[in-house]
């Protein structure tokens, strides 16, 4: 199954707000992160995956995903 960013922090029971202080960013850059993920680095995105206990694979390689998959 395949969840976005979004779907993650809401599952989670987070805040836009927690999620940005959790990864040290501003509300305003974690917002561009779940309006296109692409932008997050490996280290935000291994953070959102901690953070919210979803692997980071499920979030960040979904079928619609241009990265590519690599060893982490």
């Amino acid at each position: 199954m395949e969840y976005s960013v979004k779907q993650v922090r809401k599952l989670a029971d987070l805040t836009q707000v927690q999620m940005a202080n959790a990864l040290g960013v501003s509300r305003d850059t974690y917002r561009r992160i779940e309006e296109n993920p692409e932008t997050a680095t490996i280290a935000q995105g291994k953070r959102i995956a901690e953070v919210t206990g979803f692997p980071f694979d499920v979030i960040f390689f979904r079928s619609d995903s241009t990265k590519s998959r690599i060893a982490i």
